[in-house]
Order: C-alpha cells, then sequence, then structure tokens
C-alpha cells in the first residue's frame, strides 16, 4: 500500500513540474543537448519492448504477467527519473522547477532500484494489487507520454 501511496505522490510531482516547465523555454546553453535527449526518451520504450520480446522468447520462463507488469512500472520509473533529469539541465535557472526535479529525481531512481527485482516488487506491489497491478505502470507511462506530446504540439505551434 505504502509503495502505491509512493506512486501517486510521484505522479503528482511529475504533472506539477511539467505543467511549470512548459510555461519555459529551455536554457540556451543546455538546448541542442536537451533536444537529443528529449527524442531519445520518446523512443526508449520501443527499445524496451524489442529487448523484453527477445528476453520473454528465449531466456524468462514463467510468471509471464508479473514480469510484463514489473518491466513496465520499472521503465516507467527510469523514464520519470530521465525526465526529472532532463528538468533539472534544461531549467536550471527556475528554482521552484529545480527544487522538484531533485526531489523527483532522488524519489524514483530509488524507487526503481528498490522495484527492480522481481520477488521484491511481487511482495510490495503484485500481491497486494494481483491483477491490476498492470495499472500503476500504465498509468505512470500515461502521465510521461501525455506530457511529452503536449511538449511537442506546444513546440510545433511555436516553430
Amino acid at each position: 500500500m505504502t509503495t502505491l501511496i509512493l506512486l501517486v505522490l510521484l505522479a503528482g510531482l511529475f504533472v506539477s513540474a511539467s505543467r511549470q516547465a512548459s510555461r519555459l523555454d529551455v536554457s540556451q546553453r543546455m538546448e541542442r543537448f536537451s533536444h537529443g535527449l528529449d527524442r531519445f526518451l520518446l523512443f526508449v520504450p520501443l527499445l524496451g519492448a524489442a529487448v523484453f520480446a527477445v528476453l520473454f522468447l528465449f531466456v524468462l520462463k514463467g510468471r509471464l504477467y508479473e514480469r510484463l507488469c514489473h518491466a513496465e512500472l520499472v521503465l516507467a520509473l527510469w523514464l520519470y527519473a530521465a525526465r526529472f533529469y532532463w528538468m533539472l539541465i534544461s531549467f536550471f535557472k527556475h528554482k521552484r522547477i529545480l527544487a522538484l526535479s531533485i526531489i523527483g529525481m532522488f524519489a524514483s531512481a530509488p524507487m526503481a532500484i528498490v522495484l527492480t527485482p522481481l520477488d521484491r516488487y511481487v511482495d510490495l506491489l503484485h500481491s497486494f494489487m494481483g491483477p491490476a497491478s498492470v495499472l500503476p505502470g500504465a498509468v505512470l507511462l500515461a502521465f510521461f507520454y501525455a506530457e511529452a506530446f503536449l511538449r511537442l504540439r506546444k513546440n510545433g505551434k511555436r516553430g
């Protein structure tokens, strides 16, 4: 239950930081690197899906649903850590976003590390939620991509 509450708080922090960042322009000094990292983060799940497809077909046997839910959630947490890092380097002159980004990085990365062993994930979340354990990762990814596509749309109108 505590893990679920922490995930909800992390999602709220992400939405808050993203909304504040959407009103600002990326620091001129970091624009090139920031743009590349931003684009890379959009395609990481495709790379992850390819890797996991190979792993699920040839290496990992059994507990498929648990493994899929686990992979989805841990991927979402690492994407959040990377997006908070992106916000940190892109908007480092804005103290509020800087603070939210640091908090977000130091919340999402340790959560991803703690939940990375499958058995610990099962103990902390899957055993509590059962078949609904796919929802936390799906919701986190939905927020991540909603924010990304809103930013892309904003940048498309501007430029």
